[in-house]
């Protein structure tokens, strides 16, 4: 990011922690061991398989706290840690402003990261993150996706 004319910077963090008490863990364990019991019972080992892994993954991500991320927008892109999503990668952007905080919503042309959500510092923070974003992104509006929202109930 050296030698470029203008940028905004912030620390955003994944997700608002909150503790969860043992017995919550052991309802997950025990609901994600009778589905895959009755799947077992069924003959899909696959998808017991895959209920599983997925019920480990969410009490590990339940249990870990949440990690920061510096994101930096530059005149040549976004970048986030370090990775540069550039302007000609960026499908478009919407600056949400309704919501409780104000967020940026952005759609890429990757594969495996197509739409970001991060959170803004303020509603000041958050007109000139879309006065800048405009000159280089179309602006289309844009709503959190139903995996967000199913992030955002388990508090990951």
């Amino acid at each position: 990011m050296a030698g470029e004319e203008h940028h905004i910077s912030w620390i955003v963090t994944t997700h608002n922690h909150s503790e969860r008490s043992v017995d919550w863990y052991w309802a997950l364990g025990l609901v994600v061991a009778v589905a895959a019991a009755a799947c077992i019972w069924f003959g899909d080992f696959l998808f017991a398989l895959m209920l599983l892994i997925g019920g480990f993954c969410v009490g590990f991500l339940a249990a870990r706290g949440p990690r920061e991320h510096q994101v930096a927008v530059t005149e040549r892109g976004i970048n986030i840690d370090g990775t540069l999503y550039r302007w000609s990668g960026v499908k478009s952007f919407w600056v949400e402003r309704d919501m409780a905080a104000p967020h940026l919503f952005l759609t890429l042309s990757g594969f495996l990261t197509p739409h970001l959500m991060l959170r803004l510092d303020d509603h000041g923070q958050a007109e000139a993150v879309r006065a800048h974003l405009i000159r280089f992104v179309n602006e289309e509006e844009q709503a959190p996706h139903v995996g967000e929202h199913i992030a955002q109930m388990l508090g990951l």
